[in-house]
């Protein structure tokens, strides 16, 4: 009993550390895209352009695939940020309001990936009759897709290497277990009982203790992340519930079957060792 405790609580520690990786990566995607959502273009509009035709243009560009958000500023709203920059109106200055109305096109993520995608949002704003301009900071996006594709390359190698480390640890540690149990096998095939029939309890007995390693686990992830969400507000919106059920369903399923076939192997190499190997495994 006292091996089996210890061989779950190495199994859940592991396994912790694979829903760590997994709670991570799924975190970093959530972000990317909240930080490309975060970019926007800006769309200036002719100073003539009519009520009645800005909103239809916003009705058109709302319903536009790309668009996420938009949101719009009128001459006179971009007038008085002007002014609280500048500490003076310049209307006062020119006796006119020289600023144009605009439209602040937030686009979604997949509209930020690559030139061609963000090229044919420009394209399209661009062909509107309204428009006099389209602005957005390009070298802002080229650094970030950069950045993120780096990202993403160092996070799959960690997570493939400790994915093979998590393999390695979880299988070591079932062998260990079934290891004190090597002479029993060999009783139980020399009294005729096949293999299966052998194999059968321990597979069982270890998948159990891979289910209960995995919810040990999850409970540990569980408090971490309510600490994360404590001190971070924004991580409610990058981590979502379908998140979460995707690392419960990875740290289980991988419990499940590290343990199964760790089991299986170990069982299977002493049944066809013979009496004299087993005294100096």
């Amino acid at each position: 009993m006292h091996s089996r405790i210890i061989s779950i609580i190495s199994i859940a520690m592991v396994l912790f550390l694979v829903g760590v990786v997994a709670m991570l990566g799924l975190v970093g995607t959530g972000l990317k895209d909240y930080v490309r959502e975060s970019f926007n273009f800006t769309v200036l509009l002719t100073p003539e352009a009519t009520d009645a035709e800005i909103a239809a243009m916003k009705g058109a560009i709302s319903g536009e695939p790309f668009a996420r958000e938009v949101e719009f500023y009128s001459k006179e709203q971009a007038m008085a940020e002007l002014t609280q920059e500048l500490g003076e109106s310049p209307e006062e200055f020119l006796g006119w309001n020289p600023l144009s109305p605009t439209f602040e096109v937030y686009v979604k993520a997949d509209y930020i990936t690559t030139q061609d995608s963000i090229r044919l949002v420009e394209q399209k704003l661009n062909s509107y009759p309204l428009t006099q301009s389209v602005s957005f900071r390009k070298d802002l996006v080229e650094e970030l897709n950069s950045n993120i594709r780096t990202i993403t390359l160092v996070m799959v190698a960690v997570a493939v290497l400790l994915l093979l480390i998590s393999i390695v640890l979880i299988n070591n540690t079932i062998r260990l277990l079934i290891y004190s149990k090597r002479f029993l096998i060999y009783t139980m095939r020399l009294v005729g009982a096949t293999p299966s029939f052998i194999r059968w309890p321990f597979i069982r007995s270890n998948v159990w203790s891979g289910i209960i390693s995995s919810l040990v686990a999850l409970g540990l992830l569980g408090w971490a992340w309510v600490h994360v969400m404590t001190s971070y507000p924004i991580m409610r919106t990058v981590f979502t519930p379908t998140n979460a059920a995707i690392v419960a369903g990875i740290v289980l399923i991988l419990g499940i079957l590290i343990s199964w076939f760790s089991a299986s192997a170990a069982v299977t190499r002493y049944l066809r060792m013979d009496a004299d190997k087993l005294y100096k495994a």
